[in-house]
């Protein structure tokens, strides 16, 4: 579930959402050229992690690698592997296909587009204070036409909170396994499992599926009441405001209680909000409210369906799960920016590295824009250029992948690692108590 991800009204550059492939911008032949073979592969692979290039089969095999791979290697046998791959899989699609897939290409440009003056179809993409900025008309168009495609959404949450349980089934199916313990290879001389506790994971999970499916489709008939009549009453306009933003509404009611703090404005504004976030090229993608509720549903998916596999899935489930999730949610976004605050601090990389009073956030420069920094250090002597070049890479480099390596090592390995040795120790003291009765 772990990936780096940074998404405001904006997007940033960080692993983000992203819809179906199409043309990026490619590396300046002044920045290859001066650098070593192995620094111009290291140069794509930032590329890739930073860009807003849209190319969800790359992301999608890079993302799911890095999740996959750690966990992998602590696998307790083929079913567990298995199950590991399943999930990854899976949830590297949901996370970097179906948002753009449904908000994007299918809910918004062939379904919601039709609803609004062709002249507005630009401005659903921009956050609900810009759109309450083009005046009353316009918002009370917009804002249903975007609150419809939100909810019409409502599937990929769904989706997460279902995973799990079509994991079980997965398991169930392909190995005949239900028993917690038999998945994780932990009674190595276990032979067989109760029929009583198939059926019970097998019911479960189908009726989770279900049930996720129902909602998915009474949710999208939903958006299309909304998006087709919403747009004729100011009352339903302006509760739509209220859905897509209910942190920046919280906000302003802890205001008139006299409550001022700007940290705590950005915090309801970016993660009480269930609007999308905006690419560079005015699409829809994953906003942070967005990643939040379909984590947290994926939380409460993970929880569900261990419980129908036993005691033990679910204290597995609690050493790791939620570490994860806040990682997933905050933690990606506090570690990355923690960590340019102490460079910064250090007066480290002030070339590449500055802080922006007015966002308040720190900017790194991009890959293409070294060559010209460097050229304005050296002043304009060619000898130094490369040299130069190559300095502010291996600082760029360093800004850029020490979070990443962060979240593979910590998130991912160690923390695979920690609650396959508690999970060990529990069933081990278990069996020992049992068999000093």
């Amino acid at each position: 579930m772990a990936y780096n991800i940074t998404i405001n009204n904006r997007i940033e550059t960080k692993n983000t959402f992203k819809g179906l492939p199409k043309n990026t911008a490619k590396l300046s032949e002044e920045l290859t050229t001066n650098l070593t073979k192995r620094q111009r592969i290291l140069a794509k692979i930032i590329d890739l992690k930073e860009g807003d290039s849209g190319l969800s089969h790359t992301r999608f095999a890079q993302a799911t690698l890095t999740n996959w791979f750690p966990k992998a290697i602590f696998a307790r046998g083929l079913a567990d592997l298995s199950e590991v791959t399943f999930l990854e899989v899976c949830e590297g699609a949901l996370f970097f296909y179906l948002p753009s897939i449904v908000g994007e290409y299918f809910s918004r440009r062939h379904i919601f587009n039709k609803n609004l003056p062709k002249e507005l179809h630009k401005e659903v993409s921009k956050p609900v204070s810009e759109v309450i900025k083009l005046g009353e008309k316009k918002a009370q168009k917009i804002l249903p036409n975007k609150a419809a495609i939100v909810l019409s959404c409502a599937a990929i949450p769904a989706a997460e909170y279902a995973l799990s349980f079509a994991k079980n089934l997965f398991t169930l199916k392909v190995f005949n396994q239900a028993d917690f313990t038999s998945v994780a290879n932990l009674d190595k001389n276990k032979k067989g499992e109760d029929d009583a506790k198939k059926r019970k994971v097998e019911v479960s999970a189908k009726s989770h599926l279900k049930k996720a499916g129902l909602f998915s489709a009474s949710a999208f008939a939903l958006s299309i009441l909304l998006g087709r009549t919403g747009q004729n009453s100011k009352n339903i306009s302006k509760l739509c405001e209220y859905m897509l933003n209910p942190g920046a509404k919280l906000y302003r009611g802890l205001e008139k209680q006299g409550i001022n703090n700007k940290k705590l404005k950005n915090f309801l504004e970016k993660y009480i909000n269930l609007d999308f976030a905006r690419k560079s090229d005015g699409s829809l993608a994953l906003g942070n409210g967005q990643l939040a509720v379909t984590v947290l549903s994926g939380v409460a998916g993970y929880f569900g369906a261990a419980k129908d596999r036993g005691k033990l899935d679910v204290q597995e489930v609690a050493t790791r799960v939620p570490i994860i999730a806040a990682y997933t949610i905050f933690g990606s976004t506090l570690f990355d920016e923690s960590f340019k605050k102490i460079l910064h601090k250090d007066k480290k990389y002030p070339e590449i590295l500055t802080y922006d009073k007015a966002s308040e956030q720190y900017v790194v420069a991009k890959l293409n824009e070294i060559p010209s920094i460097a050229r304005q250090s050296v002043k304009g002597d060619e000898k130094l250029l490369r040299k130069k070049i190559q300095e502010l890479f291996k600082a760029k480099s360093k800004i850029a992948l020490v979070p990443f390596f962060f979240a593979l090592s910590v998130v991912g390995a160690a923390l695979s690692l920690v609650s396959r040795i508690c999970t060990q120790y529990r069933y081990n003291k278990t069996l020992n108590s049992n068999n000093s009765k």
